[in-house]
């Protein structure tokens, strides 16, 4: 009777192991990225929209790191890539125009999200400070989405009085699910008039918006023209890292389960991407947490370092 016992536990534990397994097995793999993209935004419609006014584009574009985060498993950021970390670094990117006026894109969290979300990271006091000012200056601010690392100093800025008439940001991303972990209570959100668009949006000379659901209902990227002919298309999180165009790769069907993502749209906007990448490599994609690929951007006078 024992040993039959004994091998019906055996062949219970053996079968929740083998389970586990398929389960992990599949949640750690990748979603498919299709041969051919539905995403279907038109790069000359979005290169006719930016210049359609006549207005003078932004002369230069900025960033501002404000955190930063090590450590992050890699094999969670792009779906296959082995054993080791990668560092998160947080951006805030600011278009500057003749005479000063500006636009900023993503305004990251402040010390305390920071340390409630992320507690062993490192977070620059000096850097949102500035963020905070160029805030106040600033002729409009917009966000590629409403996670609280894109969007929190917004809602928790002390000059929030001062900039709520400037805030451009959709629908979807002050009323959805999200909009409350980022601060956006209903006072905040009592403050602030939802910008409504279908497909593109000119925010501003240069400046296009481009509806791109999927790692959030309201994510959206960002493209931008420079006076000199430049071009950048700030993609948000539609990407982690510039592998998951290049190759193109998702991160692991676990993070889209856990971070509610639709993982088929994220999908068809990797391969139009990749994509983008072959067929137009002027216009620069800047994915919003690739330190890496910021800094060689830096290096090479794409962007310039620090908000003014």
């Amino acid at each position: 009777m024992e040993k039959r016992v004994w091998r019906r536990i055996g062949l219970v534990v053996a079968t929740v192991l083998v389970g586990a397994a398929g389960v992990a097995a599949v949640g750690l793999s990748p979603g498919s990225i299709p041969e051919e993209s539905r995403f279907g935004a038109d790069l000359g419609a979005i290169r006719a929209l930016a210049v359609s006014t006549g207005a003078p584009l932004p002369t230069a574009l900025h960033s501002q790191r404000i955190a930063r985060a090590e450590g992050v498993p890699s094999a969670m950021v792009v779906a296959g890539a082995g054993l080791g970390t990668h560092t998160f670094d947080f951006y805030a990117y600011q278009l500057v125009y003749e005479g000063g006026r500006t636009v900023l894109v993503d305004a990251v969290h402040d010390e305390q999200t920071q340390r409630d979300n992320f507690p062993d990271a490192q977070f620059d006091a000096a850097g949102f400070a500035r963020m905070q000012e160029a805030l106040r200056r600033t002729d409009v601010v917009t966000v590629t989405h409403e996670h609280f690392d894109h969007c929190a100093g917004i809602a928790r800025s002390p000059h929030l009085e001062d900039i709520a008439r400037k805030v451009a940001m959709t629908e979807e991303q002050l009323h959805g699910p999200e909009a409350v972990p980022a601060g956006f209570t209903p006072e905040v959100l009592a403050k602030l008039a939802p910008l409504r668009y279908e497909r593109m949006h000119l925010l501003r000379p240069g400046v296009v918006l481009i509806k791109a659901p999927g790692h959030t209902p309201g994510t959206q990227m960002v493209y931008v023209r420079l006076a000199s002919g430049r071009e950048f298309l700030l993609v948000g999180d539609v990407a982690w890292h510039m592998d998951n165009i290049r190759l193109p790769r998702m991160h692991p069907r676990l993070v889209n389960w856990l971070g509610g993502e639709d993982a088929e749209a994220m999908a068809h906007q990797l391969r139009w991407l990749h994509e983008l990448q072959r067929s137009a490599p002027d216009v620069h994609l800047v994915v919003a947490h690739d330190g890496e690929q910021m800094r060689e951007y830096v290096r090479r006078g794409l962007i310039a370092d620090g908000l003014l």
